[in-house]
C-alpha cells in the first residue's frame, strides 16, 4: 500500500483498527488510500458484499460539539447507504454521550442514503450540541470522499449536493417557552413570591430542566461564538434569558432557574438543620476562589482547552442513567449540602462566579451613576 500524501501511516492503522472493530467474523478488512483520505474495504468472505469505512480523525477539523471535535466513523454500503455510525472519539461529556444513544441518534443515521441530497436528523435535546456535530462531521465526511472512494465503490453514478445535519424538533419551542416563564415569573413584581411558589419553581427546574432536558446554562454558551461552535436556537434564547437575568434580576438564574442549585435546596429544605456546620473557609476566601476557577477555566477553553469546559457536575447529576465515576462525585457534592449548605454553588461554580461578576458591574455602574 502506498502512504497517502499528507495522512500519516499510523492514522492509517487506527482507522483499520476501528473497522475491524466492528466487522463481522466473515469479513475481511483492507485499508486503501485515496487522493484525501485512508479508507477500508470491508468484503464479507461468503457473500462478496462490499461496503467502506471512513473515519472523520484528522479529516474534518473545524466542527466542534460541547467540548471539540467528535470524530465519526461511518460505514456506506455498495448502494451509497449508511449502514453504521461510530462515535470513535471525544472529549465530549460522558452523559451527554449516553443521552445520545439511548435517545438512538445513532440509528436515525440508517435511513440515509447519500443519493437523496440533503437530509436531515433530529437533534438530541439535552445534548444539542454534540448531536448536531456529529451529524455535520457525517456531512463533511461523505462529503470529503466525494467522488473517491465514495462514488466509485458505491452503486451510484453520482452524488450531487449530499448534506446532512440534525435539527431539533419543534419541541424545542416548547422547551424555550418554559424556561422564559420560569425567569419572566422570577422577575417579575407584580405578583409576591411566596414559600410555595418557590419551591414548585425549584421542582420544576429540577424535573423538567434537569432530569427531562438535562439542559442547565453554563457559561461556556457565552464562550461557543469565540470558539468556532455555533449555538442553537435554544441555547442562544437560554443564553439571553440568562445574561438578562443577571443584568436586571441580580442573577435571576442561579436563584431561582439552575437545576443544580435547586437540587440543593430541596436537600436543604428536608435536611435536619442541627446537621449544617459553619463553612470551613471564610467568606471573603470562598469570593477569591469561586472567581480563580472560573478565570482559570475560560483562559483554558479560549486557549483551546475544550475539554476543559466539562468542568461541571449537572450532566452527570441529571444523565444519572450512566451511573460512572462523575455521577457518583456529582451525588456526593449535593449530598454535602446537608453539612455546608450550597457548597457547589458557593465555592466552585465557574457559572455562577460569571454571572455574578455580571451583576457586580451593573451594581458598580449604577453605583458611579
Amino acid at each position: 500500500m502506498e502512504d497517502n500524501p499528507g495522512l500519516s501511516p499510523e492514522l492509517g492503522a487506527k482507522l483499520l483498527e476501528h473497522a475491524q472493530q466492528f466487522c463481522y467474523a466473515t469479513e475481511k478488512a483492507t485499508l486503501l488510500p485515496s487522493s484525501s483520505m485512508y479508507f477500508v474495504s470491508v468484503v464479507d468472505s461468503l457473500t462478496a458484499v462490499q461496503r467502506i469505512y471512513l473515519e472523520s480523525t484528522d479529516i474534518v477539523p473545524n466542527i466542534r460539539g460541547y467540548a471539540g471535535l467528535i470524530n465519526m466513523g461511518i460505514f456506506i454500503d455498495d448502494k451509497g447507504n449508511i449502514t453504521e455510525v461510530i462515535h470513535v472519539s471525544s472529549k465530549e461529556t460522558q452523559s451527554y454521550l449516553a443521552t445520545i444513544k439511548r435517545a438512538g441518534f445513532y440509528q436515525q443515521f440508517e435511513k440515509v442514503t447519500i443519493k437523496n441530497g440533503a437530509q436531515e436528523l433530529d437533534a438530541v435535546s439535552g445534548a444539542t450540541l454534540s448531536s448536531e456535530a456529529m451529524a455535520s462531521t457525517v456531512s463533511a465526511l461523505v462529503t470529503q470522499g466525494i467522488p473517491y472512494p465514495v462514488s466509485n465503490y458505491a452503486d451510484i453514478d453520482e452524488v450531487n449536493r449530499f448534506s446532512l445535519a440534525a435539527f431539533l424538533n419543534k419541541m424545542w419551542m416548547f422547551h424555550c417557552l418554559v424556561i422564559f416563564l420560569l425567569f419572566a415569573f422570577a422577575l417579575q413584581r407584580k405578583f409576591k413570591k411566596t414559600k410555595k411558589t418557590v419551591l414548585i419553581m425549584n421542582v420544576l427546574s429540577v424535573i423538567y430542566i434537569g432530569f427531562f432536558l438535562n439542559n442547565s446554562f453554563t457559561y461556556i454558551s457565552f464562550l461557543h461564538p469565540f470558539v468556532g461552535t455555533s449555538v442553537s436556537s435554544l441555547v442562544g434564547l437560554y443564553a439571553l434569558f440568562v445574561l438578562l437575568g443577571a443584568i436586571w434580576g441580580k442573577n435571576t438564574y442561579c436563584k431561582y432557574v439552575c437545576p443544580f442549585g435547586n437540587v440543593q435546596r430541596l436537600i436543604m429544605k428536608v435536611s435536619p438543620k442541627n446537621a449544617r456546620r459553619k463553612f470551613f473557609i471564610p467568606n471573603a476566601w470562598i469570593y477569591k476562589i469561586r472567581l480563580t476557577i472560573a478565570i482559570v477555566l475560560i483562559t483554558g477553553v479560549l486557549l483551546g482547552l475544550r475539554n476543559w469546559s466539562n468542568f461541571e457536575l449537572f450532566p452527570d447529576l441529571f444523565g444519572w442513567a450512566t451511573l460512572g465515576v462523575w455521577f457518583m462525585v456529582a451525588v456526593g457534592t449535593v449530598g454535602i449540602t446537608i453539612i455546608y449548605p450550597m457548597i457547589w454553588c458557593r465555592l466552585l461554580c465557574p457559572t455562577g462566579a460569571v454571572l455574578d461578576g455580571i451583576t457586580d458591574l451593573i451594581k458598580l455602574k449604577i453605583k458611579r451613576n
